[in-house]
C-alpha cells in the first residue's frame, strides 16, 4: 500500500514559497519535502513539527495460506 501524506503549499505576494508536510512521521518527511521543493529553488529554512520527532512507522504486510 502506498504511503499517504498531504503537502500544503503557501505562496506570499512577494513570491516566497513555504511548504508543510502532514502525515509522515520521522525524518523521512524532510526527504519528501526537499524532493518537492528542489525545483522551486534553494531551501532556506526548515521548521520541524511534532511529527518529525515521532518514530517512523514501518508497514509490513504478511500473507498466510491456510493448509
Amino acid at each position: 500500500m502506498a504511503e499517504k501524506y498531504e503537502v500544503e503549499v503557501f505562496i506570499t505576494e512577494e513570491g516566497n514559497v513555504s511548504m508543510r508536510v502532514k502525515g509522515i512521521k520521522g525524518k523521512s518527511c524532510v526527504d519528501k519535502l526537499k524532493a518537492l521543493a528542489s525545483p522551486l529553488g534553494k531551501v532556506e529554512d526548515i521548521e520541524y513539527t511534532s511529527e518529525y520527532y515521532e518514530q517512523e512507522q514501518k508497514v509490513k504486510q504478511i500473507s498466510k495460506q491456510k493448509t
